[in-house]
């Protein structure tokens, strides 16, 4: 099972939470916010991940590679305004190019995942649009 871009209520431990906390957190301090607007990935929520995975394990799938990410694709960029138009937060962000970063590891431009396979076994994901407003509700970020 290949999942990508994830964004949870625990958070990656290893990188220091999720993109959402950071942005949110970040917002909040009035920080200029840039976040780079050419790499396309699927924003998907742990909570859907995890269960299209339960739901994989259950109905006894043919072996193979399944990749379980929410329905959609976006740049970081257009994530983190989509965090800021849920959550009515005022947020100084700006678009930025990935070769800015001056990153060590060089990342693949588009890294979104369509989950083809999983739906010819009645297991769909959703939107991550919507998937992320759940976990906006669920942080207590909106209501």
């Amino acid at each position: 099972m290949r999942v990508a871009s994830l964004f949870g209520a625990a958070g990656a431990s290893g990188k220091g939470g999720n993109f959402v906390e950071t942005m949110i957190s970040k917002a909040r301090r009035n920080e200029v916010i840039s976040v780079v607007d050419d790499m396309r990935m699927s924003p998907t929520y742990t909570r859907d991940a995890a269960e299209a995975v339960k739901k994989a394990l259950e109905s006894g799938l043919p072996y193979g590679v399944y990749h379980a990410a929410n329905e959609g694709a976006c740049t970081w960029f257009e994530f983190a305004r989509e965090i800021f138009k849920l959550t009515a937060m005022e947020a100084n962000l700006k678009p930025i190019k990935t070769s800015q970063l001056h990153q060590r590891a060089k990342r693949p431009q588009n890294s979104a995942l369509a989950s083809t396979k999983l739906p010819k076994y009645g297991i769909r994901m959703r939107r991550w649009e919507e998937a992320l407003k759940d976990y906006l509700i669920e942080k207590g970020y909106i209501r």
